[in-house]
């Protein structure tokens, strides 16, 4: 009897205990600040881009929906953010719903739309402009934010597309996983898909499809220079961490995809190289000749060979 009441209890926890992705790429990262740069006497490019859906747990630790862009050339470093909101504003905030002990909304009101309300140009370290104007940045800002972010994030996906062309001496690899489904969901099953390569460089690529829906959402670049902006600072050339806008998508989305299935230039390399089918032909009399005893019987029976 307690043997069955144990079964039924187990049972029963299956359909209250909800299912964890145990392949999502939870990692730790920090919003890129000019006080923070390890260096910048060397030009260099980076692209945070960060969505994270919000959480009640933990409203307020940092910013949800943030894409900064950050260019140092010449020693001047020029810090663009995108879905840019005051963290004082946002804690002081956060203090004052708990001492009303009310529930805490998602404080970080300001989200990506694809124009930057943060601009921050320093020489070396001394401050020339500042300003989170969104009328202001939007206005002067805007076309030259877009226009050297996808130019970058192109450039950094062709690489990308490069070691899969090249996947036999690059080290492609790409890891494919069912995503877990929780006891009620009779759908199709989802694959959770990953691909990481490396260049000459030691730069580390890597793109994910962490939910299955054939898109990718996650591209981070890395290269292990020793150049960040603080401890576990997160990837140090492009992070993009699920990214939900088509914009980004637009440039990103494929990766997973190509890596599994191949790209285009792949194919016609193939295509290039691929044998016909008289080539084989002949191939295969070289291969799988009769012996001469063998010849002789099937001769003599009348049978072709």
């Amino acid at each position: 009897m307690l043997q069955k009441i144990t079964v039924l209890i187990f049972v029963i926890s299956l359909f209250l205990i909800p299912v964890k992705n145990l392949h999502s790429t939870d990692y730790k990262h920090k919003i890129i600040e000019l006080e923070n740069i390890s260096r910048f006497n060397e030009d260099r490019l980076v692209y945070q881009h960060i969505e994270i859906d919000f959480n009640e747990d933990i409203p307020a630790l940092r910013d949800n929906s943030l894409a900064t862009l950050l260019i140092i050339r010449d020693k001047k470093m020029y810090l663009f953010k995108d879905g840019y909101d005051e963290i004082k504003e946002v804690m002081t905030q956060k203090t004052i719903l708990e001492h009303e002990n009310r529930l805490i909304p998602d404080l970080w009101i300001n989200k990506i739309q694809n124009s930057p309300n943060y601009v921050r140009i320093t020489d070396r370290k001394t401050e020339l402009q500042k300003n989170t104007s969104k009328e202001f940045v939007s206005t002067n800002y805007k076309d030259f934010y877009l226009k050297v972010r996808d130019d970058f994030l192109t450039i950094q996906v062709n690489i990308f597309k490069a070691l899969m062309i090249n996947r036999k001496d690059s080290g492609l690899t790409v890891e494919r996983h069912p995503i877990p489904k929780k006891i009620r969901d009779t759908g199709p099953t989802k694959f959770f898909v990953s691909v990481t390569g490396k260049t000459l460089d030691e730069k580390v690529y890597y793109a994910e499809d962490g939910d299955g829906d054939g898109i990718t959402e996650t591209f981070f670049v890395t290269i292990p220079d020793g150049f960040n902006w603080g401890y576990e600072s997160g990837p140090n050339i492009v992070c993009v961490y699920k990214n939900k806008q088509k914009e980004i998508q637009n440039i990103i989305g494929k990766l997973t995809d190509n890596a599994q299935f191949g790209t285009a230039e792949e194919s016609e390399i193939i295509k290039k190289t691929f044998p016909k089918s008289d080539t084989i032909a002949e191939m295969m009399k070289l291969i799988y000749k009769l012996d001469a005893d063998t010849r002789k019987s099937l001769d003599e029976k009348g049978i072709k060979y």
